[in-house]
C-alpha cells in the first residue's frame, strides 16, 4: 500500500492511496482520469514503510468486505449495482455519440482548413466531453487528430479526412471495443482459448504521459494468425506478455471482436525459425483486406516479405515493387546485420511506411526494432 496527501487547488489536501497488490487506487480528487495523476506520481516516489493512517485501513477494509461477502444478499446487490453501472454508461455513450455526430458537423461546415486556427482548449473541450461520456476511444482518436494538425505534415489534410470519416462510420457502427468498453480479463479467459507456437516477432512501445504500452504482434506457428499482446505500465516500462524475439507454446484467449489476447497457458519459449514471409509486396498487401474488413479503424498491420533490398528509402522486393521505410534504428540494425544483401523483412505497415522489426539473417530469425 502506498498513500499520502496532495496540496491541491483547494484547502484540504487530497486523500491518495494506491493498492499495488490489486492494481487499485483511490484519490479524493475530482479528475475525470483512472488512475489520476497523484496516484501515478505516488508510485514515483521513494517512500519509507509506515503504519497507514486510519484512512487508508478503512478503505482497504471497506475494498475486502465487498470483495469477501458471498451472501446471497450481497451477490445480489453486487448485481444490481453492476445493471445500474451499465444502464448508465450507455446512457453515458449515447449522448457522447450524440456530442460527436455534432463535433463532426461543425468540422464539416467550418472546413478542415480551419483545424489549424483552432485553441487548444477547443480540443481539450470536446475530449473531455468525451472521457465524462464514458467513450474514451472517441476522446484518443480526436487527440490522434489534434496531434496530425500539429505536425502539419505534407499529408495533413488526407489524413485528417480520413480520422474523421473513420469517426463518422463510428457513429453508425458504434463498436464498443473501439469506443473504448473494456472487457474483463478474467471473462476473456473464461472463454475458450487457442494452443499454438506464437513468435512474438513486433513490438511497439507507446508513452501517452500518463501510462507506457508495449504491443506485440504474434504469428501463429501453425494457424498462421496474427494476435496482439499488450501491457501497461503507470510505473517503468511494461514487461511484454510473451518473451519478445521468442517462440512460445502457449493457449492464449482472444477478446470479441479483436485480434488482442489475454495469456493463459505458458508452456515454455525457445529461439524461434524463421517465419516464412510472402514473395512479394502486392502478395502481402492483398492479404491486408479481410483485416481491414473486420477493423476498418486498424493503422497498423504486420506486413512481411522476402528477398528485399534497401533501394532509394524503400524496400524494393523481387518484382522491382517497394514500399517506404522508416529510416530508424531498426532499419540500421537490419543493414547492419545483413551487410546490404537481400533479406527477409517483417514490420509494422501504417499506409504509409513500414517500420522494420524483424529480419530473417542466415537463416535465423533477429529482432530489430
Amino acid at each position: 500500500m502506498l498513500w499520502g496527501l496532495y496540496s491541491g487547488s483547494g484547502s484540504t489536501p487530497y486523500r491518495v492511496c494506491v493498492d499495488l497488490a490489486a492494481g487499485s487506487a483511490k484519490c479524493t480528487c475530482p479528475s475525470r482520469k483512472f488512475p489520476c495523476k497523484h496516484a501515478v506520481s505516488l508510485q514515483e516516489l521513494d517512500l519509507p514503510d509506515a503504519t497507514p493512517p486510519e484512512w487508508v485501513q478503512e478503505w482497504t477494509t471497506r475494498r475486502a468486505a465487498r470483495e469477501l461477502d458471498s451472501s446471497p444478499e450481497a451477490v445480489a446487490r453486487r448485481q444490481r449495482s453492476r445493471e445500474k453501472t451499465a444502464a448508465n454508461r450507455a446512457l453515458a455513450m449515447s449522448s457522447g455519440i450524440d456530442g460527436l455526430r455534432d463535433w463532426l458537423l461543425d468540422v464539416a461546415s467550418a472546413g478542415i482548413a480551419s483545424l489549424p486556427g483552432r485553441p487548444a482548449s477547443w480540443w481539450q473541450a470536446f475530449t473531455a466531453r468525451m472521457i465524462d461520456a464514458q467513450v474514451p476511444g472517441v476522446a484518443a482518436a480526436v487527440g490522434e487528430i489534434q496531434e496530425i494538425v500539429a505536425r502539419a505534415g505534407p499529408r495533413w489534410t488526407s489524413d485528417v479526412a480520413d480520422r474523421l470519416g473513420g469517426l463518422h462510420l463510428l457513429c453508425a457502427v458504434q463498436p464498443r471495443s473501439r469506443l473504448g468498453v473494456t472487457v474483463p480479463e478474467e471473462t476473456v479467459k473464461a472463454a475458450p482459448g487457442v494452443s499454438d507456437s506464437w513468435v512474438a516477432l513486433l513490438r511497439l512501445e507507446t508513452d501517452d504521459g500518463r501510462v507506457r504500452t508495449v504491443r506485440q504482434w504474434c504469428r501463429g506457428r501453425r494457424t498462421g494468425r496474427w494476435v496482439v499482446a499488450i501491457r501497461h505500465s503507470a510505473v517503468g516500462a511494461p514487461v511484454p506478455l510473451l518473451p519478445h524475439g521468442l517462440e512460445s507454446t502457449a493457449v492464449v484467449h482472444p477478446y470479441p471482436d479483436s485480434d488482442r489476447v489475454a495469456l493463459g497457458e505458458l508452456e515454455g519459449s525457445h529461439d524461434p525459425a524463421p517465419v516464412p514471409a510472402p514473395e512479394s509486396w502486392r502478395t502481402a498487401l492483398a492479404a491486408l483486406e479481410p483485416r481491414l474488413v473486420a477493423d476498418p479503424w486498424q493503422r497498423l498491420f504486420p506486413l512481411g516479405c522476402a528477398s528485399v533490398r534497401l533501394c532509394a528509402g524503400s524496400l524494393v522486393d523481387g518484382t522491382g515493387h517497394g514500399l517506404p521505410v522508416r529510416d530508424d534504428g531498426g532499419l540500421d540494425m537490419a543493414l547492419a546485420l545483413t551487410g546490404g544483401v537481400p533479406f527477409d523483412a517483417w514490420g509494422l505497415w501504417d499506409g504509409h511506411a513500414l517500420r522494420l522489426g524483424a529480419v530473417v539473417v542466415d537463416g535465423r530469425l533477429e529482432v530489430v526494432g
